[in-house]
């Protein structure tokens, strides 16, 4: 992945942001998003507005360190200098190219303790804030106190806090949030002009942040560490807080606020040799991979087109006559490679918890030829836990692998730094629905993610279930349109190759992209109902649309193609779960689409335009 910059500009003033004695005021690029940072009765607190209405007020903010509320008894200590980041950089997603635009301000404070700055950032579609904290080595960082409030009727999008971030996605209205509960990030809410969503960016070495309820808001909560943490640095930087503002779905899903918020690769580094591609694995449909059976699956890789296979927990006990467990995995990836099929290889975090041990155990995956490992089984975020993420990522990037991270914490955006993570789990996916291990999936949580743990970040879902007895609630073109709604650079199919092989999808699944360059929510879609997404690649468009428990009728008009195509659907056939009614058609550009969805239905389109 090419890391060069469209353009660049920042400029540093100390006069546009507005100043009175006790507020200073921000606005985004396009003068729509403004933010207060408020310091009236000694506390401080932000006020933030959008199209002059009022989104988020009287928010409080931050941190307890030693005891001492830095947000109380706080007061400017010298100029608010103010800057204007405009620049852009290509991402594997939901489209190609991120805008980063925005005015930031760091504003000087002090109280009876100590100096320390915020930092404010206001972009066209949200806010973000982060403090800073010199001479703090060896400092107890007790709490964070950003607060976020939330109207009590506001429909709100979220899941229970859990260390792998693994929870049932819920709707309920604010109001009946538990107090107390903790909940993970992002949380997505419905507002009248919109919708905001919740989360932070940019996590290196403090805990993974959940939002607990506290009264009428949200507040930063650290579930690892309640009692707090001892930084490790000469000076505390807190990750970014952040809210997404978004008029509509297409803007929400749409956003790079959280990987804006990261920082751009280090100068000299070059990503040229990560590769997004397909995976098939085998797994989630038969357990640990057997060596004997190893051909079979990069073969059947091969017929797909299907650019890796990946050697999943299992592969450590393979022993041949006169061969240990490293001798085998280079057999099979060397055949792998014989048949155009590259390799990811599973390894467990315990081999490797300091960077002596990840170095000298991925040296070895490195040297059987393997293209990117999966890590998985990684303990609780603590801090001390963020900064082994960053060691493993260092450490991948010097040997080329490229990086997934199973059983984990959320991400924040971090994939902007380093864009050999592909992607990770931190998601409820379809490695929960399985028979073997008696877990379903409710249909509902299908229709929330694309909206709430997809705005941090990609994620390792694995989808396509077309195996029947897995099914259950599901149907084949559901499953199908998965893999179009859902993004990850490298996407890892969960059935087995005997399921999508002479199946009526098995052309769109040899085509189907796993990065895209434009992505549309249709206006159909409803957060918990139903999603229905428009996504292009090149010239070619692709429609997935997903239900939700209830039956649905939809429609929506093809005004996104150019003229002129043809096209092939699949969807749900006679209420039997495990086929597909396939046709193929030209259509015109404005021509409608009507849908009858049966609970847990589904409907996929491949448009690829006519000249």
């Amino acid at each position: 992945m090419k890391t060069n910059y469209i353009f660049f500009i920042i400029t540093f003033l100390s006069t546009m942001a507005s100043c009175g004695e006790n507020k200073i005021s921000v606005k985004s690029p396009n003068d729509k998003v403004s933010v207060t940072i408020d310091l009236t009765d000694n506390q401080l607190r932000m006020n933030i507005s959008k199209n002059g209405d009022i989104s988020l007020s009287d928010c409080l903010l931050g941190l307890t360190v030693d005891n001492t509320d830095f947000g109380k008894g706080a007061a400017i200590n010298g100029k608010v200098l103010e800057k204007t980041i405009n620049e852009s950089y290509p991402v594997y997603g939901n489209h190609n190219k991120a805008l980063n635009h925005c005015k930031e301000i760091t504003i000087p404070l002090n109280n009876s303790k100590i100096s320390y700055q915020i930092l404010v950032r206001v972009y066209d579609d949200g806010v973000a804030i982060r403090y800073i904290i010199p001479g703090a080595k060896d400092k107890m960082i007790n709490n964070d106190n950003t607060t976020f409030n939330i109207q009590d009727s506001t429909l709100c999008f979220w899941a229970d806090y859990a260390d792998s971030n693994e929870e049932l996605h819920k709707v309920s209205k604010f109001s009946e949030l538990p107090e107390g509960q903790a909940i993970v990030a992002p949380i997505t809410v419905k507002t009248d002009n919109g919708y905001q969503a919740f989360s932070e960016a940019e996590c290196l070495n403090f805990p993974d942040m959940s939002w607990i309820k506290q009264g009428k808001g949200i507040k930063a909560n650290f579930t690892t560490n309640p009692q707090g943490w001892k930084n490790s640095g000469d000076t505390i930087i807190s990750p970014w807080r952040c809210v997404i503002l978004a008029d509509n779905l297409t803007q929400l899903v749409n956003s790079d606020l959280i990987i804006n918020l990261c920082k751009a690769p280090l100068d000299g580094t070059n990503f040229d040799w990560v590769k997004p591609g397909r995976v098939l694995w085998q797994w989630w449909s038969v357990g640990a991979p057997q060596f004997a059976d190893q051909k079979k699956w990069y073969d059947a890789a091969a017929r797909l087109t299907w650019e890796y296979y990946l050697v999943d927990d299992g592969w450590r006990d393979w022993k041949q006559a006169g061969k240990d467990q490293w001798q085998c995995l280079k057999e099979v990836i060397d055949y792998g490679n014989s048949v155009g099929v590259k390799s990811i290889v599973w390894v467990n975090s315990e081999e490797m918890r300091d960077r002596e041990g990840i170095r000298s155990y991925l040296t070895k995956v490195k040297e059987v030829g393997a293209k990117g490992i999966k890590i998985d089984f990684i303990p609780p975020a603590t801090p001390e836990i963020m900064q082994w993420y960053e060691i493993a990522r260092e450490e991948t990037y010097k040997l080329q692998l490229m990086c997934v991270f199973h059983g984990c914490a959320k991400p924040t955006g971090l994939q902007r730094t380093w864009p050999h993570e592909m992607t990770r789990e931190g998601v409820r996916g379809n490695e929960y629905q399985i028979t073997r291990y008696d877990r379903l999936m409710p249909q509902d949580q299908d229709v929330i993610v694309p909206f709430t743990r997809f705005l941090a970040g990609p994620a390792d879902f694995t989808p396509v279930i077309f195996e029947k007895k897995e099914l259950r609630g599901y149907t084949w073109a559901h499953e199908l349109a998965q893999a179009v709604v859902y993004y990850s650079p490298l996407t890892h199919f969960a059935d087995n190759y005997i399921n999508y092989l002479d199946n009526p999808a098995e052309d769109l699944l040899r085509d189907i992209p796993v990065v895209w360059d434009e992505t549309i929510v249709l206006t159909c879609s409803k957060i918990g109902k139903v999603v229905a997404f428009a996504k292009r690649k090149g010239s070619e468009w692709w429609v997935g649309v997903m239900n939700g428990k209830e039956p649905a009728d939809i429609s929506f008009p093809l005004d996104f193609i150019t003229d002129k195509a043809s096209a092939i659907i699949l969807s749900d056939k006679d209420n039997v779960p495990d086929t597909f009614a396939r046709q193929e058609k030209t259509i015109q550009k404005g021509d409608s689409v009507s849908i009858q969805l049966q609970p847990g239905g589904g409907y996929v389109m491949k448009l690829k335009n006519i000249k």
